[in-house]
C-alpha cells in the first residue's frame, strides 16, 4: 500500500481509512463528513490519540547514555536522509494528528447540538488542544520550520503549503497549550488522559527544548504549583511500580494486549544470559557510569571518596539503582570473610561479569554454575561489563521473554522540577530556594534509607550550576530516552556522537569456554584477565571529567582496558535538524529543505 504523503495527513477533509502503512484512525471511523456524529465516536477519536503512533517514543539507542552492542544509529552516524522512513512516520503522525484535532475542534457546534454537557466538550477541546500544542512543540525542535496549519487545510492548499518560521510555529504551539490547561481537569479517574498539569509539563518540555527559558520556567512552575504530583518515594521502584503521582503522562503496558513499552519490549537484549537473555547487547555506556558523582557530590577525578576498582562503592545511589552492581572486590570479600552471593545477585542469580569468574551462585539453590555472563565462558558476553537494573524486575523473565507490563513514564514530575531548575539557571535566577525544590529534593529521595546524608546543591556560578543541573539530569533521567534530545539541544551531539562506542576487549582463546587455566588462552585475554586483577576492569583508573559532566575514555584504549566498537559521526552544519521527507516535497514543491541535507 502505498505511503501517506503530508497533503493526506495535514487536509481535514481527508478520509483516514485511506491513509496507509499505519492505519491512526480508530477502526470504525469513517469519513471525516460524517464522524463525530454522536459522543461515542468524539470519544473514540480522542482515546485513539493516546498511543506512541501519535506520540512517539525516542529511542533508546540514540542516546550516549547506551551503548547498543556493535551498532550506531541514523541519528549518530551521520546516515540519516530525506529517504529515512523513521523521519517520514514522525512528520506524518505528527499532522495527521494535528489534522484529527482540528477536525474534532470543528466538530464541536454539533456536539453542543447532541445536548452533550458544555464541561464535558470543553474537556473534549483541551484534549485537542494539548495536542497540537505537543505536536507543533516537537515539529518545531527536530525540524524547526514547519508547516502551520490552525483551522484545517483543504487538499489544494495542502499541496501549496510553505513551512512557516519555527518561532511561529512555537508561539502557536504556547497558545494551544494554554487553551487546553484552561479546559482541562487536574486529575482523571480511570484510563489516562491529559491534564492541565500535563499541558504546563508538556509546554515545559517544548519551551526547554527549543531555547525559551522563560516560558520554560513560568510553565514548570504552574506544574509544580498545582500541588497534584509529588516525587515517588523510591527511585528504583518507581520504575517498576503499578502506580505513582510522579507520572504526568505515561504508556502501560499490558501482557493481554501485547503492548509493550520502551525497554520492556526489548527483553532479551536487557537481562542476562544466565535467565536466557542476551546479557547487556543493550547495555550502560562508560559515559554514564562514569557520570554518577561520589556521595560527597564530586565528580569522580575530583572526589578521594572514588574507588577505581569498585565503580559501585561510595557513588550516588542512582548508579546501584540503575545499573547491576557486581562482586568488584569479590577476592577480597572472600579473603576477609565477609562475601555474600546475595549482595551481588540479580534475578536469582550472583551477578558477576569478572572474566576470571567461571562460576556464579544460584542463589535459590546455592549450587555453583556456569557464569555465562563472563567471558570466562562466552566471547559475547559482558560486551561492557555492565547490566540495566532500571525498570527491571521478575516480571521481566515471564510472558515468554515477549515484553513485560512496565509503565513508561513519557512525562514524570522529576522531569519537571529538572527543567525548572535548568530554565531558572538559564535566566540567571537559580537561587537556594530553586535548588531546593529541585536538584535537592531528587537528591534526598535518591539517598532516602541509605544512611547517607545527601550532597546538598548550593548556588553557585552560573556556568558550574549549568554543569551540575547537565549531570543531574544525566544521571535521574538514565536510559528512558531524552539523553539525544538533550545532547542536541545543548549542542553537544557534535562532541558526543564525533567519538567512538567502546566495549571490552573480545578476545579468546578459540575453546568453547575458558578451563581456568591462563597458558591456554590468547595474549589478549591474558591482558583482560589481568586488568581484572589489577582493578582496571570495567573501568581503568580515573577518566577525566569535563566542564559538561562528561568523561573522556580515550585513554583506556590506549592503556589496553577497552576497544573501540563503533564509530560515530555527527555534522553540525546538518544534523541538528530533521531533513524534511523526499516524498513530502515530491508532492509539494513549496517544501523548502533544511540546511545540507
Amino acid at each position: 500500500m502505498k505511503k501517506i504523503l503530508l497533503a493526506t495527513c495535514i487536509a481535514s477533509a481527508a478520509v483516514l481509512t485511506s491513509c496507509v502503512d499505519l492505519d491512526l484512525s480508530p477502526l470504525s471511523e469513517g469519513s471525516s463528513e460524517t464522524w463525530y456524529s454522536s459522543q461515542s465516536e468524539i470519544e473514540m477519536s480522542l482515546n485513539d490519540f493516546y498511543r506512541t503512533d501519535f506520540f512517539p517514543i525516542i529511542d533508546k539507542s540514540w542516546g550516549d547514555d547506551v551503548a547498543w552492542r556493535n551498532n550506531t544509529q541514523s541519528v549518530q552516524n551521520g546516515t540519516m536522509t530525506a529517504e529515512d522512513g523513521g523521519v517520514a512516520t514522525r512528520w506524518q503522525n505528527y499532522y495527521k494528528g494535528i489534522a484529527r484535532a482540528l477536525r474534532l475542534l470543528g466538530k464541536m457546534d454539533n456536539a453542543r447540538a447532541m445536548g452533550i454537557p458544555e464541561a464535558t466538550i470543553l474537556q473534549y477541546e483541551g484534549e485537542a488542544y494539548f495536542y497540537m500544542g505537543y505536536a507543533y512543540g516537537m515539529l518545531a525542535f527536530f525540524w524547526g520550520d514547519a508547516i502551520l496549519d490552525k483551522t484545517g487545510m483543504t487538499l489544494d492548499e495542502a499541496y501549496q503549503a510553505v513551512r512557516s518560521p519555527k518561532a511561529d510555529v512555537l508561539e502557536f504551539a504556547y497558545q494551544c497549550f494554554d487553551e487546553a490547561a484552561k479546559r482541562l481537569p487536574t486529575t482523571y479517574s480511570g484510563i489516562q488522559r491529559a491534564t492541565k498539569g500535563a499541558a504546563y509539563a508538556f509546554k515545559a518540555r517544548a519551551a526547554l527544548w527549543n531555547g525559551d527559558y522563560d516560558v520554560a520556567a513560568k510553565a514548570a512552575k504552574d506544574c509544580m504549583d498545582l500541588n497534584v504530583y509529588k516525587l515517588h518515594d523510591n527511585y528504583q521502584d518507581l520504575f517498576t511500580a503499578s502506580w505513582s503521582d510522579e507520572w504526568i503522562f505515561f504508556f502501560r503496558g499490558d501482557v493481554t494486549l501485547k503492548k509493550y513499552y520502551f525497554a520492556a519490549a526489548d527483553v532479551n537484549n536487557i537481562v542476562p544470559r544466565l535467565v536466557g537473555g542476551w546479557g547487556g547487547v543493550c547495555a550502560p555506556s562508560y559515559e554514564l557510569i562514569c557520570a554518577y558523582p561520589c556521595i560527597d557530590g564530586k565528580p569522580i577525578d575530583e572526589s578521594p571518596l572514588y574507588n577505581p576498582k569498585d565503580p559501585f562503592e561510595n557513588r550516588d545511589p542512582r548508579l546501584a539503582m540503575t545499573v547491576v552492581p557486581f562482586a568488584t572486590a569479590y577476592t577480597k570479600s572472600v579473603l576477609d570473610g565477609t562475601y555474600k552471593p546475595e549482595d551481588y545477585g540479580w534475578l536469582g542469580y550472583e551477578h558477576s561479569p569478572d572474566p576470571t569468574r567461571t562460576e556464579v551462585i544460584n542463589l535459590a539453590t546455592g549450587d555453583p554454575i556456569s557464569n555465562t555472563d563472563s567471558k570466562a565462558r562466552a566471547e559475547h558476553a559482558a560486551y561492557n561489563g555492565f547490566l540495566f537494573k532500571k525498570y527491571v524486575d521478575e516480571s521481566w523473565l515471564e510472558n515468554g521473554h515477549n515484553g513485560a507490563a512496565t509503565t513508561y513514564p513519557y512525562m514524570r514530575y522529576g522531569d519537571v522540577l529538572l527543567m525548572y531548575a535548568e530554565a531558572m539557571n538559564e535566566l540567571g535566577q537559580c537561587d537556594n530556594d530553586v535548588l531546593d525544590l529541585t536538584i535537592n529534593a531528587l537528591r534526598e529521595r535518591a539517598y532516602r534509607g541509605t544512611g547517607i546524608n545527601y550532597p546538598v546543591a548550593t548556588k553557585s556560578t552560573q556556568e558550574a550550576m549549568r554543569t551540575m543541573i547537565r549531570t543531574e539530569r544525566f544521571i535521574e533521567m538514565a536510559f528512558e530516552g531524552w539523553r539525544y534530545p538533550d545532547l542536541l539541544r545543548w549542542r553537544l551531539a557534535e562532541v558526543i556522537f564525533n567519538r567512538p562506542t567502546y566495549y571490552l576487549k573480545r578476545a579468546w582463546s578459540g575453546s568453547a569456554s575458558w578451563d581456568g587455566n591462563v597458558d591456554n588462552v590468547s595474549d589478549d585475554y591474558k591482558v583482560l584477565i589481568q586488568n581484572w586483577k589489577d582493578g582496571n576492569y570495567p573501568i581503568g583508573g580515573t577518566p577525566q571529567i569535563d566542564e559538561n559532566g562528561m568523561a573522556d575514555l580515550q585513554y583506556m584504549v590506549d592503556a589496553g582496558y577497552i576497544v573501540i566498537a563503533a564509530e560515530r559521526k555527527f555534522d553540525k552544519t546538518r544534523d541538528y535538524l530533521w531533513p524534511v521527507p523526499a516524498d513530502d516535497r515530491l508532492i509539494n514543491e513549496n517544501l523548502d529543505q533544511n540546511p545540507n541535507w
